[in-house]
């Protein structure tokens, strides 16, 4: 029976930086983003390695540390709070914390 590794998946939140250029006549956007090291290093990356990004653009809540906002936390409407409840599962789930 073969052995099949599950893949390692983390989840951050990450700046995007756009940079313009032009080659040929043409020009070309390059969206980067960066990796925070640790992640990098759960994930065993290297130079020349591709990675698979499921992407979603943060909103501002996403942004914030709710650990520390518990009350207002408390009063965000309840669609908000299942997000950002999601996310925290997630995180904690790939060893990363909101704190």
């Amino acid at each position: 029976m073969e052995s099949k590794q599950l893949e390692k998946e983390v989840v951050f939140v990450s700046k995007v930086s756009v940079t313009k250029s032009k080659k040929n006549g043409k020009e070309y956007i390059t969206y980067r983003i960066t990796i925070p090291m640790e992640k990098a290093k759960e994930l065993e990356l290297n130079d020349g390695d591709y990675l698979l990004i499921k992407a979603k653009k943060a909103k501002w809540y996403h942004l914030l540390n709710w650990e520390e906002m518990k009350n207002v936390y408390n009063m965000l409407p309840e669609e908000i709070k299942k997000e950002v409840d999601e996310l925290k599962r997630r995180m904690e789930g790939s060893g990363v914390s909101l704190d």
